[in-house]
């Protein structure tokens, strides 16, 4: 069977698929046997670069991976065993008020008041003491009362007791010895906190509250001690408080003094002076968050710089969904602070979190400006270099580049006189 070939096959115009291409596009290249056996040859898939082993330099082996990964759990695990142990009490140290208390059954006898709690709530602002009524010294501790904070000569009062405040004329606590129970296995009383505790509200001075976290709250009071058995005023030896609670230390100064009533008799009081503030780590832990929200706020100002001088939508738009971020991890740095106020304006606000937030919020606004900018650019510039592609003339085949180069041309004249021959040929003759 012959193949004929055209016109333009012959010029090179179009040149036609070959059977050996065609045959390398449709069959699978053979796989070949090896020689001497009939099986066919595997293929040997490369394999991956060879793992190297330790050089020793300096005589001197480098760690391997495993052992580096390895010791870094190893030391995690031995900090946080480290860090657990603080919460390990000390059972040879007294507590806080023993010594107080057995100097002054030693020296001076008489009514203490400990303030076993304080609650700071600085957004009320209110300051709460729970009171516990306490005698001191062998003529004013009541018979089988146990030991108190830690003190065998200090207990419960043994004579019934009125407590006024701050010179109120209603008594905040009332205290009577004879309603305590005994115990049947050991004939002592039972102490019932509420038969000899008392809560006592004050107002606090909220003056410096606005410079969170190094706020600090005053408050004085005065305290009185009434006798209903005697019908006469008791001294109170010492108004005695915590030194520090979860979020505050508390720094507490007393002193006796006098109410003059209007008949000329004297009362016999005691002040106390309560000074509030911020332990240490408190204020070392807003601050490093105070400084880690600026840094941030700073990073989102130096990607719109850097955006402004990079080309391309994807690495805009990487910079922008890492400024949103920026801009919702703010706030939780701010409400992570220890017990922060809340957002009324105090000065770690007013050059912290405030302007942070404008500052990202800012560098987010600009930098989405940027990406759609930069997305209607690029679309505008796709868009202009279509039309050029479609006006392009299409490439020359093989074939005329090599009529055109060798100056060869198709004479086609002869066709046209037989076309003629045969036109005139079946005319008739004019007459």
């Amino acid at each position: 069977m012959s193949i004929r070939h055209s016109f333009l096959s012959t010029t090179g115009l179009i040149r036609p698929p070959s059977v050996a291409s065609v045959a390398e596009s449709v069959i699978p290249p053979s796989r070949h046997a090896k020689r001497g056996g009939t099986k066919p040859e595997e293929r040997v898939r490369p394999r991956g670069p060879p793992t190297r082993k330790p050089v020793a330099r300096a005589g001197v082996i480098p760690l391997g991976p495993t052992f580096i990964v390895g010791l870094a759990v190893f030391l995690s695990l031995l900090f946080i065993l480290a860090v657990s142990c603080a919460f390990i009490p000390d059972e040879d140290e007294r507590i806080t008020f023993a010594n107080i208390l057995d100097d002054i059954a030693a020296n001076a006898p008489g009514i203490v008041l400990v303030g076993d709690d304080v609650d700071v709530d600085v957004d009320e602002p209110a300051l709460t003491i729970r009171w516990s009524i306490l005698g001191c010294g062998q003529e004013f501790v009541l018979s089988g009362s146990p030991g108190s904070h830690g003190s065998a000569s200090c207990g419960l009062p043994a004579m019934p007791l009125t407590i006024y405040v701050d010179g109120g004329t209603e008594p905040a606590a009332t205290y009577d010895p004879m309603l305590f129970p005994y115990l049947n296995e050991t004939g002592q009383r039972n102490n019932i906190q509420s038969l000899f505790q008392f809560d006592d509200d004050h107002v606090l001075d909220v003056h410096e509250a606005r410079l969170y976290p190094f706020d600090t709250y005053l408050l004085t009071s005065s305290l009185r001690a009434w006798s209903t058995a005697s019908n006469e005023s008791l001294p109170i030896q010492r108004l005695l408080t915590i030194p520090i609670t979860s979020n505050f230390v508390i720094s507490s100064s007393d002193t006796a003094s006098t109410v003059k009533n209007l008949d000329g008799s004297e009362v016999l009081s005691r002040d106390i002076v309560l000074q509030v503030n911020r332990p240490a780590e408190a204020r070392v832990y807003a601050l490093l968050l105070f400084g880690s929200s600026w840094m941030l706020a700073h990073a989102t100002m130096a990607l719109v710089a850097f955006s402004w001088h990079i080309e391309g939508v994807e690495k805009t738009l990487r910079n922008l969904a890492f400024t949103l971020l920026v801009v919702l991890l703010i706030p939780q740095l701010r409400g992570a602070m220890p017990d922060a106020p809340g957002y009324d304006g105090v000065l770690i606000d007013a050059i912290g979190f405030f302007p942070q937030m404008l500052t990202s919020a800012f560098s987010a606004l600009v930098l989405f400006i940027m990406a759609v900018k930069r997305e209607l650019q690029a679309s505008e510039s796709n868009a202009t270099e279509e039309p050029r592609h479609k006006e392009a003339p299409a490439p020359l085949s093989t074939g005329l580049l090599r009529m055109r180069r060798g100056g060869a041309s198709v004479d086609i004249s002869h066709i046209r006189n037989i076309s003629r021959s045969w036109t005139n040929h079946g005319r008739p003759a004019p007459t």
